[in-house]
């Protein structure tokens, strides 16, 4: 306090100077002074959250995203008009302040908030809502939740699958800050489908002046959430800072995120040793021990499985005799213990625990469509459809190959994997680590046999999970395709009936990955993570997100 006091008689005795240059020296000073007083500071002065939660995204843009690492970004840099709220309260009011529901369920009216802009200061309409969801559903646009996402509004997953115009979708602006929805069903959870970054809104100037390329720079990235591009260094790092344009900018506790895009969890650890890193979603799974020891492991559940998909199109998988074996011969329940240490759970189902039906029981109740409680049995039975299939012990059968994106837990299992099918089933699995975003775009063009993946939920309903295997589904890397698992799932988007719904999602999950094994479930996800013990305010969900605008160390 000494030193500014000193600092300010300083400025007061040259002031009082009669000189012209005393006096210009002085004013000079005086700009200092004030500059200092109110709290001008540098960027590096600003305190930043140093997060990993992935390497190189594949896309910022919300249509065409469909990894979790981009989804998080994405809600970050844009709003939908519902959200998640940032204190963990769930699903919030976003872009829209208000909404009506019609007495049927069949229509969603949404208000616009006045005071809602893009970060460039341009007003945020109805019509920037009504351009994305006809985006969305645009089969020239080809986006991985076309169909997924887009069923849920009149004629979407039809205008998807190239059957009506985009123009028919149930969507129309009433007026500048007012949309109207029209639902294809009525659908219970709704407003959480709004809350999903696929209906996120983005300008049709901007894509269309910019093509592929808008999502990639701060000069092009024009978006409507409460953060906005400082800078994106493609590998390296992507900073976000606070949206001025933003409603509710006051409210950001977290000034500045710089997500460090590092693919080796070694590096991430070591970044994190270093004092480069807050957080981060991964780590080497060998060193999970110490770090529980020092405190810097933590986990919650999350709702979603990882599994092995089965490109059911390529020889030999498209056989299921094939598919049921190489499910039958691995066992989870060694897996979880020894490769995440029983960070995750073992699978017996495609849908885990904690999706909450509609009568609200939850769906996990139920008898499991793969009978895991006699290994050996199962090691039987997998060598007996082999030979059916006319691989006995493995002769005959191709070297295959796995894919997978490099990371501690994913190689990890992938080695396991290969150990239980050789011994087991006597085939042969080559590993075959890839970049993320590589991984991610071979493996949704069917560039690969087997491959790691998983499926957080967008929502808390099981139809979510099942949706995958629809050969409508532009998340159906499996490409499994079954007339009768699509009837099935289409009769559960329309029925209205908990008890119906519920029996038609068993009698579906019973079929394409009980009986047709078109995939093979691993585990059921929780979400783990590593940080500082100085970092607080981070909110993640079981759906996956993980929401740093409250973060502070």
């Amino acid at each position: 306090m000494t030193s500014e006091v000193n600092r300010r008689k300083a400025f007061y005795n040259i002031i009082k100077e009669e000189e012209p240059v005393k006096k210009l020296f002085a004013l000079v000073l005086a700009l200092a002074l004030v500059m200092s007083l109110v709290g001008v500071v540098s960027a590096e002065e600003v305190q930043t959250i140093n997060a990993c939660i992935g390497s190189q995204p594949e896309t910022l843009d919300p249509q065409l995203n469909s990894a979790s690492d981009g989804s998080n970004y994405i809600k970050h840099l844009f709003e939908g008009l519902m959200k998640y709220g940032w204190n963990g309260e769930g699903i919030v009011n976003g872009a829209a302040e208000s909404y009506e529901v019609s007495d049927d369920g069949m229509v969603y009216t949404f208000h616009i908030r006045e005071d809602a802009k893009w970060s460039d200061g341009q007003d945020l309409t109805a019509e920037d809502f009504v351009y994305t969801m006809k985006r969305l559903v645009d089969p020239e646009i080809a986006a991985p939740y076309a169909g997924d996402m887009g069923k849920y509004i009149l004629n979407g997953l039809d205008i998807s699958m190239g059957e009506k115009e985009v123009d028919e979708l149930g969507v129309k602006a009433i007026d500048n800050k007012t949309i109207e929805i029209t639902l294809q069903d009525p659908c219970a959870y709704f407003l959480e489908v709004m809350a999903f970054p696929t209906y996120y809104p983005v300008r049709q100037d901007i894509v269309e002046a910019n093509g592929d390329a808008w999502a990639t720079t701060p000069e092009t990235l024009i978006g409507n959430g409460p953060y906005t591009l400082e800078s994106y260094t493609m590998d390296e790092e992507i900073v976000m800072v606070p949206n001025e344009n933003y409603y509710d900018v006051d409210k950001l506790v977290c000034k500045r995120i710089c997500w460090k895009l590092i693919t080796d969890p070694n590096a991430k650890l070591a970044a994190m040793r270093a004092g480069e890193l807050d957080w981060c979603d991964d780590y080497p799974t060998e060193e999970l021990a110490s770090l529980r020891e020092e405190g810097l492991f933590y986990t919650e559940p999350q709702l979603g499985t990882y599994y092995v998909n089965i490109n059911n199109t390529v020889e030999p998988f498209t056989d299921a005799r094939v598919r049921k074996a190489l499910q039958l011969a691995i066992d989870p329940y060694y897996l979880a213990e020894t490769v995440t240490q029983n960070t995750y759970l073992p699978a017996t189902d495609f849908v885990g625990n904690g999706f909450v039906a509609d009568d609200g029981s939850d769906f996990g109740d139920f008898d499991t469509v793969i009978d895991r409680s006699d290994y050996q049995a199962n090691i039987a039975k997998a060598q007996e459809l082999l030979a059916e299939a006319g691989y006995p012990n493995g002769e005959g059968f191709p070297t295959v190959e796995y894919c997978t994106n490099v990371s501690g837990v994913h190689v990890a299992t992938a080695e396991a994997l290969q150990a239980m099918w050789k011994e087991n089933l006597g085939i042969n699995i080559e590993i075959t680590q890839m970049e993320w975003n590589v991984f991610l775009a071979a493996r949704r063009e069917g560039e690969h046999t087997l491959a790691r993946d998983g499926w957080v939920a967008d929502f808390n309903d099981p139809s979510n999970l099942l949706d995958l295997f629809t050969s409508y589904s532009g998340n159906n890397s499996t490409f499994y395709n079954n007339p009768e698992y699509d009837e099935l799932m289409k009769k559960v988007a329309a029925s209205t009936d908990a008890a119906e719904r519920m029996a038609l999602m068993h009698q579906a999950e019973a079929l394409a990955v009980g009986e047709e094994a078109c995939c093979i479930p691993v585990y059921y996800y929780a979400t783990t993570w590593i940080a500082v013990p100085e970092i607080s305010g981070v909110t993640t969900y079981p759906t996956g997100e993980k929401l740093f605008m409250n973060a502070a160390k």
